[in-house]
């Protein structure tokens, strides 16, 4: 299965943070969230797609840098706000054995379903 994961934060007064993710299937997923970081959202979002059931050995496409160098690449991880979720995101990828992959934002169809949603 693949999987394409994106967050947006919540920069501006009455903005909603998001994350999407999309399935090979069709499924899009998008939740919405009163507050959060960009990473947050990205980390959020991968967390989802791995909590699927879809998410066993799946291939997993992000243009997150940050995610794919924190838990592929052995980037320290210096936010606390991000300690937690990168562990667990850790475990699961390894739980599920599913891989992360960088790809470029215009390829990454979670982030298309992002855009389009104001």
């Amino acid at each position: 299965m693949k999987i394409w994961v994106d967050g947006a934060g919540a920069l501006l007064e009455g903005q909603k943070a998001k994350s999407c993710v999309v399935f090979e299937d069709g499924d899009v997923k998008v939740t919405r969230y009163d507050r959060g970081t960009n990473n947050e959202m990205e980390y959020t979002a991968l967390l989802q797609a791995l909590s699927d059931p879809r998410g066993d050995s799946a291939t997993i496409y992000t243009d997150s840098q940050l995610l794919v160098g924190q838990l592929t690449k052995g980037w320290k991880v210096r936010a606390g706000n991000l300690r937690p979720l990168n562990e667990r995101a850790k475990a699961l990828l390894d739980e599920r054995k599913a891989t992360l992959i960088w790809i470029p934002r215009e390829e990454n169809r979670a982030g298309k379903v992002l855009e389009k949603d104001k």
